[in-house]
Formats: structure tokens, sequence, C-alpha cells
């Protein structure tokens, strides 16, 4: 550092920025050359406060240091000194001040292996990071070998973060090996080292990953949970990974493919829960990759305690006992046994007995192994016993052998005693043909009769076109949804059905200690069975599971304790959506198109009072239609709906199913009837498929053995019996054509036969409906393409429709002529009215469904 003459009253450095790490000191070199200039000390440049605790000494004859510097000292500072009671500054000095390197610099790199094809392109990245530039970042290849690479630096905050690439333009088999990033700073180095293979050509290659060490086989006990994992070291990555499994029924397995951290290779996990004897055989995993297949097995033995069966054979006794290792059957013989629970060996007086004994081969091996055991009767057994054992337990199964017969001679019947016999008989047997004819007529009608079913279905693991869903009953519920009964007040019945009913009742505290709160409270009725009573507590987990949204009917509340299972939820005051816009039709168009004609075309649908609506199950009116009609009273409830409403019923129940998407949630069911309208003109979807009248409704069509809403459904729910998120947005697009219909029944004068599926298969879709926008139309026909992939999702519908929205300027004229092209289309159809009208009047009844004001709540 230079001096550069006198400054004022200093001598001071040409240089004034002063560098130095935190801890150390740092010297001002500005020279006081008045003399008697006093009050030689440091100032900051804006003449603000020191920092605290910043010590400093000032010498004439050396300058101003500052003692120990930390982070918080940098700045602008000056010396000063007086000059006849007059201060006087020096140059202002720049104390910069940085952190003390106390570790070697950190490294990190994005795999720790990869592997390429020879003459292929490798690029490799590490990322490396100090609290200064001093530091270096390099890389090494264990062989030698020469590697160049490309550095980018920056600095955030007190860090200097440095990327250094090495690429490879074609990889050779001299490049296979370890390539190390090094970075090293004053204190030390750290490493990391990433492994690199050459392979000749595309491969896959698996390796099992035993679950009991290294054995050829997998042996576990039944009721246990298996987990099979196999390494897949696959280049490029393979296109497809399949399990197969043994053909058991009712099996629920969890298949999971992931990738290694840092690596290239993957795992792929098979979790069989509770493991069963017939899940017993080989499992396979397939991988597909680059035009070359893999696969590997594992064979699967499940232990099992011996179960016995003991017949009696024309003389002879025959064992057969089944279990897993194969038993070990012998045989005892006692004069008595004190219960059923003991057998011979608790007898001190049992004798062993001989018998054959012969090991039925089962296909492949795989368990239960059955093992028949043969044992000659004689005349002196009393009670006989055979008892199997294996390593797992033990299994046991006696019979108590009758006196020997004494033959005695008889005289023949005579003839009138034959007859009396046979008309016995005969009279017996009709009895007892009668008696399962009539059993079977009752298993028949218990068959028959509506089932309580939850509809939402929750993924927990999608492989391919394979679902597996969560088990309600597993999931957890949460007391904090524990309401006190004693809180609630009811009031009318909403609606009513096999099982059980929705009653409207006021909660007191269910927001606020004294706040009232109007809900809908959700019960069994006692006719209800065990399975209903299951079902409601595992519909309460589901809506406890979800959680809450806008436009979800939301549980607010339960009571599983000291009494029925009571689901409290929101009220919404003005019923199901479908009942709602037919009530609202003709006022709809009057209101938006100013004629009275064309509401004729939709009035027939309120005032034919004499009809039931289509409804998923024809409820018991809790009340009379005047005081179920919920559609009238509530202080969001319009005197005239417009398109506007239509355009946010839509948005609505379009941002409820994208919230239920994102949480796996399938709805199975989507239809107007299904989707509630609030106080607010708020629309809330919810599950009405529980065990409705679906017997006589006539949107429920027989397929197989089921009665399906065919109607909504997509294509491959219809055939293929698959429901995925694309299949409901499907259902969504029916939904707006009922939207913009104002609750007309879809595919209008088409009967449900083999001509509609056709049509289905063909690709057949509806005409635009009477008053829906053009782009309303086009999200339609978009959601009924026949390639699911090709629909759009949820999300995309919902910004779709938000950009129809007037909530700007630009959204506003777009409202506005949308608002203009259904005027002047419906200005045409005047002129047409007459005809419109007569049309009408040929229209099956399907399409004449008049609105009945009670069940807005539809139960199960």
């Amino acid at each position: 550092m230079h001096l550069d003459g006198v400054d004022g009253v200093f001598k001071v450095p040409q240089i004034r920025v002063m560098v130095e790490e935190e801890e150390a000191d740092i010297l001002l070199k500005c020279l006081p050359t008045i003399p008697g200039a006093t009050d030689f000390t440091l100032r900051l440049a804006n003449d603000s406060a020191l920092p605290p605790d910043l010590r400093f000494t000032a010498d004439l004859s050396r300058g101003i240091v500052i003692r120990a510097a930390r982070l918080s000292y940098r700045g602008e500072y000056v010396c000063s000194v007086r000059v006849n009671a007059t201060r006087r500054d020096s140059s202002v000095f720049h104390v910069s001040v940085t952190k003390r390197v106390r570790f070697p610099p950190s490294v990190s790199v994005e795999v720790d292996e990869c592997v390429r094809v020879s003459g292929e392109k490798l690029q490799l990245t590490c990322h490396t990071s100090n609290p200064d530039h001093t530091f270096i970042t390099k890389w090494h290849h264990s062989g030698n070998q020469t590697l160049w690479d490309e550095k980018t630096t920056k600095v955030n905050g007190d860090m200097v973060h440095v990327m250094s690439v090495v690429t490879l333009p074609h990889v050779t088999k001299s490049d296979a090996g370890n390539l190390t990033c090094i970075t090293i700073n004053k204190v030390g180095k750290n490493t990391a080292v990433i492994s690199l293979r050459v392979a000749e050509k595309p491969y896959v290659s698996l390796t099992p990953l035993k679950p009991r060490g290294l054995k050829p086989t997998v042996e576990v006990m039944e009721g246990e949970t298996l987990e099979l994992r196999v390494e897949v070291d696959a280049y490029p990555p393979i296109q497809d990974g399949r399990w197969s499994t043994p053909q058991a029924t009712n099996s629920t397995y969890v298949k999971t493919l992931s990738t290694i951290h840092k690596s290239y290779r993957k795992v792929a996990s098979l979790f069989i829960q509770r493991i069963r004897v017939d899940e017993s055989g080989q499992y396979s995993f397939n991988a597909t990759g680059a035009n070359i297949n893999a696969i590997t097995h594992f064979k699967v033995y499940v232990f099992q305690k011996p179960h016995v069966m003991l017949n009696q054979v024309n003389g002879s006794l025959i064992c057969v006992s089944s279990g897993y290792p194969a038993p070990a059957v012998s045989w005892l013989q006692c004069e008595k046994v004190h219960n059923i629970y003991d057998g011979c060996d608790r007898n001190t007086s049992s004798v062993d007995l001989q018998s054959e004994e012969h090991l039925l081969q089962t296909q492949d091996d795989f368990p239960p192994h059955t093992v028949l055991s043969v044992l000659q009767t004689r005349l002196n057994y009393s009670v006989v016993e055979c008892v199997a054992l294996n390593a797992v337990g033990v299994g046991r199964s006696f019979i108590t052998l009758p006196p020997p017969l004494l033959y005695v001679s008889h005289p023949q019947p005579d003839l009138w005693t034959s007859q009396i016999f046979l008309t016995i008989i005969t009279a017996t047997s009709v009895t007892v043909t009668l008696l399962f004819i009539l059993l079977g007529v009752c298993v028949y009608r218990c068959t028959q009769t509506p089932k309580y079913e939850i509809r939402w279905k929750i993924i927990e693991v999608i492989d391919g076109n394979n679902y597996t869903y969560i088990d309600p009953t597993q999931l957890p519920y949460n007391t904090k949804w524990e309401f006190p009964r004693d809180r609630l007040t009811f009031g009318k019945v909403l609606g009513s059905g096999a099982f059980g009913k929705v009653v409207e009742a006021t909660a007191l505290g269910l927001e606020k200690d004294d706040d009232v709160t109007q809900v809908a409270v959700k019960m069994l009725k006692s006719s209800a069975h065990l399975e209903e009573k299951e079902a409601l507590m595992c519909e309460l987990k589901i809506l406890s599971h979800l959680g809450s949204h806008t436009n979800i009917v939301n549980l607010l509340g339960a009571c599983t304790h000291g009494g029925p299972v009571l689901l409290i939820t929101e009220f919404c005051s003005h019923g199901d959506l479908l009942n709602f816009l037919r009530r609202k039709a003709p006022s709809f168009i009057i209101s938006v198109f100013h004629t009275q004609q064309l509401s004729n075309i939709y009035r027939n649908l309120v005032e034919q009072q004499n009809h039931q609506i289509n409804s998923y199950m024809d409820m018991q009116q809790g009340q009379s239609s005047r005081e179920c009609t919920h559609g009238d009273r509530g202080a969001g409830d319009p005197s005239a709906l417009n398109i506007q409403h239509l355009l946010h019923f839509s948005n609505h129940v379009a941002q409820g199913l994208n919230f239920l998407a994102s949480k796996n949630c399938i709805h199975r069911d989507v239809a107007a009837r299904n989707v509630l309208v609030s106080d607010s003109l708020v629309a809330k979807i919810c599950d009405f498929g529980l065990a409705r009248d679906i017997m006589n409704d006539a949107n429920y069509v027989v397929r197989g053995n089921a009665r399906l809403p065919v109607k909504w459904m997509s294509p491959e729910s219809i055939f293929e019996c698959l429901y995925t998120v694309q299949s409901d947005v499907w259902s969504y697009g029916i939904l707006l054509w009922e939207i913009f219909s104002l609750g007309r029944n879809p595919y209008p004068d088409v009967v449900v036969d083999a001509r509609f599926y056709k049509m289905i298969r063909c690709g057949y879709q509806m005409s635009q409906p009477d008053f829906a926008p053009d782009e309303m139309y086009k999200i339609m026909r978009m959601c009924w393409s026949l390639e699911p992939t090709s629909r759009p999702t949820f999300r995309n519908i919902v910004q779709m429709i938000s950009a129809l929205l007037p909530e700007t300027s630009e959204q506003q004229q777009q409202y506005e002529n949308i608002q203009q092209e259904l005027t002047q289309r419906f200005e045409s159809m005047e002129r047409v009215t007459d005809k419109t009208n007569e049309d009408h009047r040929d229209k099956t009844p399907e399409e004449q469904r008049p609105l009945t004001h009670s069940n807005n709540y539809q139960l199960y």
C-alpha cells in the first residue's frame, strides 16, 4: 500500500478498500499531519453511530486499528481529529469483512453412478460452495485421464457457488471408472465420486432382493406382510415393469417402482398384506426396455398350521390333513374324551395306532401340502383321534365309533305298512322342496335389497389400468370431529330412504360457543343392518380424510358415542342442482331473452306435480311438498337465473372435482342430481350413490348384474368397468349438457339399447344444448373424447371456464358477446315457437319430468 501525499490534514493510502476476514484486525492508515491535532478517533462516513461492539485503537504514528472485525462492521469509515476546535475528516475508507473460512468447501453431484453405451455423450455436473473466492474445483479420473471442465460462478449472499461441468462427447471403454470432483480451500478439501459404467449395447438386468437372506425360496408365516423387491439395472431405463401373481381371490397387492437415490437403477416392490396360504406360488417381475425383456421369479411358501378332516368310509377312517410344511400324522385311541377341546392325547390311557400314510402332491409343490392317512377300524375301538403336527402348530380331529351292530331277523312288512311309509316319504319330500323354494326366494330378495354403497373411491396405487383403492375401514377417525349430541335440535325430515334419513337441525356452539348453525344431519333408521352402520362410519372416515373445500358438501362434525352414528354436514337450502335448474327454467328464458312464448318449452317441468322427478331413488316424504321446498327460501335465491349463473355452477363443480382429483378420489357418479346448491348459490358436490330405489329409476339401466347410470358413463366405464379421474371428466361433460339445457335428460329420445351402445362406441356426441355458448359446447366435446388421455384435466377445465367469467374488462366483453350470441339464436327461435310447442307435446315422459319439491336431499 502506497501513500499518496497529504489529504487535507491526513496522509492516506491511494487504495482505501480494506478487505479482511472476520476476527482479523483492520488497519486504517490515516496519519494526521498537523501538529497539535487532538481527539483522534474513528467515525462512520454518514455520521451515524458506530456498531455498539466495535473496538478500535488510535495511534498518531500508525493510524486506527479496528480490533477483531465482525461481519456487521462492513461500511464506510473516516478518521477524524480536531484542529483549533474544528473537526477535520480524512478520505473515506471502504471496509469489507468476509466470513472466516472454517471448513473445507462443500461439494455435491447429481448422481453417484451412471451408465452409457459406447459412443454416447456424457455430461456430469458438480456443485461446490465456499464463503469466499479462495478455493479451487477440479476433476480426477481413476484412469488418470485428463478431464476438461467448464465452470460457472455465482455469488449468493455470503457464499460463492461454482458449477463445474465435464463433457465426454463419445464415451469409450477406457472412460469407465470413477470420476472424482475435488474442491480445495486453505482449510482442507472435499470430494464427490461418480462411478461410470460403459456398456457395449443396451441391457436389462434384474436382481431379486430376497427378504429372507439369499435362499432360493421365500417362506413367510400366514397373516404376515410380505415385501418382494427386485433391483432393476437397465440402460436405457425400462419402459414397462409388470408383476405376475398367483390367481388368488380377493388379493390386495401394492406395487411400486422407485429410483435409488442418485442412481440410474430402480427398485420394483410388491407388498402383500396379511398373506394367505392360497397366495403361495410363483411371483414374477417382467421388465421391458429397448426391445429387451428380462424376468425374475420368486417362489413364495406360506407356513400354515395343519387343518384336519376325519371321515369314516367303508369300515376305514380316512384323515386328510393340509398345511405347510407337510404335517406328520399320528393316530390315538382312547375310551372317551372329556370335551370337544380335549383329545386322546390328553388322556393317559390313550394308545398309538398304526396307519398307512400318503403325501398328496400339489401342482408346483406349493402349499398347502396334503397328507392322507388311512386307519383300518376294529371292533374294540371307542374314540379315535387323528393328530397332525408341523413346525407351525398342531391340528386334530376325533370320532366316536358306535358299538358293533347286532343283526336280527325281522318279518317282512305288509303292503299297508309299505303304503303308509311311502306316503310319509312323499309328503316329506314335497315339504322339503317347498322350503328350499321359499329359502331361494328369500335369498333372492335379500340380494336385491338396496345396499348402502359409497360411490367415492380413493386411489392408493395405480399400476397401468389396475387401481388399488384405500379400504375406508382402515382410515383413521379423528375425535376432533366429535360434537355433543345434546347440542343438536332436530327439525323436519328433509328426506328418507330404505335405511336412513336426513334431518334439518340446528347446532349450538358448532363454530362459536353461543352461535347457532343450521345443518343437515344424516342418520340410520332402526331397520338398518350392521353393514349399513359400518358403511356410514366409512363415509364419515372418507369425508374427514378428504378435508374441506368450498365446492363439496363438507363434514362439520359427528356423533359416534352414546347413541347411533350421526353425520353433521352443511345445509344447502336450494336442494339439488337438477331440481333447481328445472324450477328456474321459465323465468330464465323470460329474463335472459325477454320472450314469454319460449318459456313454455320448459314450463311443463314444474306444472305437472303428479309425477316423480328422475332421481336416484324414490324417497318417502318427511313433510308435505310445500314444507320441504328448500328452493324458494334462501336469501341467495334469485328471481331469475342468467348465463352468468350457469357459468358459475359449471366452474364450481369443476373446482370441486379438481379438489377430489388432487386427493386421488374418483366420484364415479357425476351428475346434476348429485350437486347441491347453497344459500349463496354455490354448487357443492355430494355423494348420493347410496342404496336408492334404482330399480324404479329410468336413469339406471340393467347392465350385467348391476343397474348403472349409463347415459352419464364413459365408454371405458360401460364396456371395461374402468373408473378413473378421466371417466369423471366424461360424466362432467354430460353434467354441463344438463346445466345448459336447464335440466333436460341427456340423449333425449334415445333409448338405452344395443343401438345406444353402438352410438357410444362410434363416438356419437350430443348436439349443442339450447343455452350453451360455443365455448362451453367446445369444452363438452373435449370431455367426450373416446381416448381418456385426450380429455382435459379438471385443472384445465377450471382455467377455460374462468376465462369466460366477467371478472376483467376483457372477460366482461367476452361475456357480453356470449349474451348477444344467445339472444340472437333465440330471437330466431321465437318465429317457430308454435311448432316447438306442438313437437314438445310428443316428447317422451323422460324429457317431461316435472319438478317435485320434496326430497331435495336424497338418502341411502
